[in-house]
């Protein structure tokens, strides 16, 4: 075999340290700041699941805030309809006054009134009052345009009507109301 000359050594030499140093290169720097890369994209990954997790979450509570806040309004408006008063007795109490003033302003005149046990409308109680009136036909007119108009949980729940010839009020008049009330609705 014949000896390699120097110029082709010095090459082949060359080439080895080249290819040397790119293994030590790509073993000990290149490598491990791969993975140092492939670790940080995971990390980032995970970062970014987590954020979008989050921003759900708190679209979640907005909008359950959005719906308490809807509720509240909601139970502010059906509070403001239930009959005021804590308790049946302050509902009655209230219903009572509330018909008595009326009937100062109107041509009625009431005979007496009783409170009645409460009946049930779906799972809530309604306080119910009787009353006994005498009236013409405009006075009971007047008393039932106020009971629609009334922003009030307010129902008739019976009324019955006796025709009276030959006298002023000639109208017997039995009037049964029902008022909402709602156990803890007001404070």
């Amino acid at each position: 075999m014949k000896p390699i000359d120097k110029k082709v050594r010095h090459w082949l030499l060359g080439s080895a340290l080249i290819l040397i140093s790119c293994l030590v290169w790509w073993t000990y720097l290149l490598s491990p700041l791969q993975d140092q890369r492939n670790e940080l994209a995971l990390d980032v990954s995970k970062a970014e699941q987590e954020s979008d997790r989050l921003k759900l979450r708190m679209q979640k509570l907005s909008e359950k805030k959005q719906v308490s806040r809807e509720s509240e309004a909601m139970l502010s408006q059906y509070a403001a309809v239930v009959g005021p008063g804590k308790s049946l007795e302050e509902v009655s109490s209230h219903t009572q006054q509330w018909v008595q003033e009326f009937l100062k302003n109107y041509d009625l005149s009431l005979k007496s009134y009783k409170g009645l046990s409460p009946s049930m409308w779906q799972d809530y109680a309604l306080s119910q009052i009787e009353f006994q009136l005498e009236a013409n036909i405009q006075g009971l007119s007047d008393l039932l345009e106020d009971l629609e108009k009334i922003e009030q949980a307010v129902r008739i729940e019976k009324l019955s009507v006796n025709y009276r010839h030959s006298r002023e009020n000639d109208l017997r008049v039995t009037l049964r109301l029902g008022t909402l009330f709602v156990e803890g609705l007001k404070e």
